[in-house]
């Protein structure tokens, strides 16, 4: 199995500016730390940061993962109804009926570098995820704020949330699961980790949020969709893959095909955004069905692929 990691991002100067539009807003948690809120967060943020992913070429891997010899003998999972041919669903909040949502957030770490943050709507509005020094919890939805934990601060912004799969059944079936898929992480008080892999005692926030999507058959680790599969990250699974997979873009087969999916879609700015700077930092051709059963093994000894290290090949439709 690949293992999983968060995406890090570094903090460079020059870069364009965050254009933070979301309001400071009273943010508590329910973990064992003091979250506060921030007076001018937003306005502070915008002179500061620059959106995550228009730093694709400053994004740096966490941990090298050696890729696995058995990985192309994963099951194949049936995906339920082709994403590339759906509309997505997103939310600019936390909502009524959008328990199991999947949401991105940018967190700014103590050492002053960015990570993608991501964790899961439920049904009662509050999320639940891995986070930094807390582990698995449950925590009010938090707009923008701080999280003290461990003694460090920890600022949060939303950045969007996603209606993880495209058919009704199988929103439903989630839905009705989620309380029971995330109670024993709670339980075991499982520490947060930013690269986890199959025999890991800790939990990145994107390994919590996979395993709440897929859960494991005879295992604790993530049963992905077969379609999950991405070339271009080898030797780990990513937040940048599983936003890829969630807008049905990996199901396609070349850039082209995946840049009209986007101009075709309504999407909040900021993803749309997002998607195009991801489309082309991917391969032209590069899709999971491209990739094919066989290519892990092929490519065995890739064993430094960086999560992020690609050339920043950014343009405007």
């Amino acid at each position: 199995m690949r293992k999983i990691a968060c995406c890090r991002l570094v903090c460079c100067a020059g870069l364009v500016t965050l254009l933070c539009t979301f309001p400071a807003q009273n943010a508590r948690a329910s973990f064992p730390a003091k979250a506060r809120p921030v007076t001018g967060f937003a306005a502070a943020a915008a002179a500061e940061y620059t959106r995550f992913l228009e730093m694709t070429s400053s994004a740096r891997a966490v941990v090298f993962a050696s890729k696995p010899a058995a990985e192309g003998l994963r099951r194949a999972r049936p995906s339920g109804t082709a994403r590339a041919d759906r509309p997505v669903v997103t939310a600019a909040a936390a909502g009524t009926g959008q328990a199991g949502y999947v949401h991105y957030f940018l967190i700014r770490m103590p050492d002053e570098t960015l990570e993608v943050q991501i964790g899961i709507e439920l049904a009662d509005q509050q999320i639940a995820w891995s986070f930094p020094e807390l582990g698995v919890g449950v925590s009010p939805f938090i707009e923008s704020g701080v999280v003290s934990a461990g003694g460090k601060d920890y600022e949060v912004w939303h950045l969007y949330g996603l209606r993880p799969f495209p058919d009704d059944a199988a929103m439903a079936a989630l839905q009705k699961a989620l309380a029971v898929r995330i109670r024993p992480w709670i339980e075991r008080k499982t520490p947060y980790c930013e690269d986890d892999g199959p025999r890991s005692a800790c939990m990145s926030c994107l390994g919590f949020v996979l395993r709440v999507l897929f859960p494991g058959r005879n295992s604790a680790y993530p049963d992905l969709p077969r379609d999950f599969w991405r070339a271009g990250t080898a030797s780990r699974y990513t937040t940048r893959d599983l936003l890829l997979y969630l807008t049905g873009m990996l199901e396609l087969p070349t850039r082209e095909a995946r840049l009209q999916r986007i101009a075709r879609l309504a999407l909040p700015d900021e993803l749309r955004d997002d998607l195009e700077a991801l489309v082309y930092s991917m391969g032209a051709t590069e899709s999971a069905a491209a990739a094919g059963a066989g290519s892990p093994r092929k490519r065995a000894d890739d064993r430094a692929a960086k999560a992020g290290h690609r050339a920043n090949q950014r343009r405007r439709l």
